[in-house]
């Protein structure tokens, strides 16, 4: 394999492991552990249907090894539920939550409904 550009990351959508992949992270450890010896970046796509406590990401974090990047989907309660409209509280909620990756917080994902028309004014920053 080639010199991976700076600032690129590869990972998957969660760090399950299937066990006919197991082979490809091998080692002891949690289903992280293996898959961030293999891979630098992740999607936490639980993020999404539920909330998770700020000492969970924290955990997470401790657990990859420093350059390890995280990628947290945006809460469908924002996203699906309030369409990105007067949900100050549950953003704050959600930032507070995820603040726990640190520096390995690398982006956060919004995946809006398919039938969802743009609407810009709504993602605008106030």
């Amino acid at each position: 394999m080639g010199v991976r550009p700076q600032g690129l990351f590869i990972g998957t959508a969660g760090w399950s492991i299937p066990s006919r992949h197991a082979a490809a992270a091998p080692g002891d450890g949690s289903h992280l552990d293996r898959y961030s010896r293999v891979f630098d970046a992740v999607e936490i796509n639980s993020s999404f249907h539920r909330s998770h406590q700020r000492k969970t990401y924290e955990r997470w974090a401790d657990a990859t090894p420093d350059g390890f990047r995280f990628a947290a989907k945006v809460p469908k309660a924002i996203t699906h539920e309030r369409s990105l409209a007067d949900c100050g509280l549950l953003i704050d909620a959600f930032a507070h939550e995820v603040g726990g990756l640190g520096d390995k917080l690398a982006a956060v994902l919004v995946q809006l409904p398919a039938s969802a028309a743009p609407d810009f004014a709504s993602a605008q920053r106030s």
